[in-house]
């Protein structure tokens, strides 16, 4: 959604119901550390109730994210549920069990495009991923989709290791089909709390960013900084998927434009705030829109003030609009909220 809309957009994340050992897998940096299921996850039918909420607080997105989506029983059921009220929906998936099955479901949702997770080419990705074939996997899954005309997106998160593969992923995505490429970096969080040492370095950004521009030129895929990298310097028009000022970074979305319910009903503002401090209400216990009208939820960016920022971004003079880069970043990176640690501007 454009950074000038005013009705929030919000990601669902997916539930495991059926887990296995022979199709999960164990992301070395997933941020939620998924696994088993939760204790008393969302039901189908509150999950659809939900929806009618979001619908009437005028959503106009929906990203269904996990663990994965597949091991969700009737996550079609809900995203065709969605769309059917005129929302745009995706889903974001490891690719690794994606079937004929799994097409059909696609087909039945009516979903706008469906986001591969791929974190480089195959050591890297099958590194991250704890899969020897999970490279593998997803390029038949890439295949699959584009066999069956569906548009297909890519999300690749960034370690210190991987980021040597930009170049080559970037011709094997073009090869296999994918329109949109999202480049995020890994935080320390989850199964990377205690990872530190393989987080992407600050002096790595900026080649990040130069990447980006440059394969933004010739228009043959969109390629998108998510909102951890960037921020003002000489590229930021170019790297969010556009090529001009109106694409400018505006400052961290998580309770302004968006927010994030988890397979228990908790409301967070960015489902990457992986702290119980964000938790804002469930769902179960409050109607959405209450929870999202509450003059004291969110207060973290509804009541941002330049103030607030601190270190290299205090005083800086496009503060007001950056506002201090994302909030999640910062926050497991250095333990605050208004200070980045990956700003290009000052490297």
């Amino acid at each position: 959604m454009r950074k000038d809309d005013t009705s929030p957009c919000y990601k669902l994340n997916g539930c495991n119901w059926e887990l296995t050992l022979a199709c999960t897998l164990r992301c070395m940096h997933c941020g939620s550390r998924a696994g088993r299921p939760r204790q008393n996850e969302l039901s189908l039918g509150e999950c659809l109730g939900v929806a009618d909420q979001l619908s009437d607080l005028g959503c106009r997105e929906c990203t269904m994210i996990g663990g994965e989506v597949f091991l969700y029983r009737g996550w079609q059921e809900l995203a065709a549920y969605l769309a059917d009220k005129g929302i745009r929906v995706n889903i974001v998936s490891n690719g690794y069990i994606l079937g004929k099955a799994e097409i059909e479901q696609i087909r039945q949702a009516g979903l706008v495009n469906v986001g591969l997770s791929i974190d480089g080419m195959a050591a890297s990705h099958n590194l991250m991923r704890g899969k020897s074939d999970a490279f593998e996997r997803i390029e038949k899954s890439l295949d699959l989709l584009n066999g069956a005309g569906i548009e297909v997106g890519a999300v690749t998160s960034l370690m210190q290791f991987n980021c040597a593969d930009l170049p080559e992923l970037y011709e094997f995505l073009l090869d296999h089909g994918v329109q949109v490429w999202q480049l995020q970096l890994v935080s320390p969080m989850g199964n990377m709390a205690g990872g530190r040492d393989f987080i992407t370095r600050p002096e790595q950004v900026r080649p990040i960013v130069e990447f980006i521009r440059d394969a933004n030129k010739d228009r043959r895929m969109v390629v998108i900084a998510a909102d951890s990298i960037g921020y003002f310097d000489d590229n930021e028009a170019y790297i969010r998927g556009g090529s001009s000022l109106i694409n400018c970074w505006g400052g961290c979305s998580a309770g302004i434009t968006g927010l994030f319910i988890d397979s228990v009903g908790n409301v967070k503002g960015c489902g990457a705030l992986y702290a119980d401090g964000f938790i804002e209400g469930n769902v179960r216990q409050r109607p959405l829109a209450d929870i999202w009208n509450d003059e004291q939820a969110f207060v973290y960016n509804r009541r941002f003030s330049t103030d607030l920022l601190t270190g290299g971004c205090a005083g800086c003079d496009v503060g007001h609009v950056c506002r201090g880069g994302c909030r999640s970043s910062n926050f497991f990176a250095k333990w605050t909220l208004y200070e980045s640690a990956f700003c290009c501007r000052s490297r």
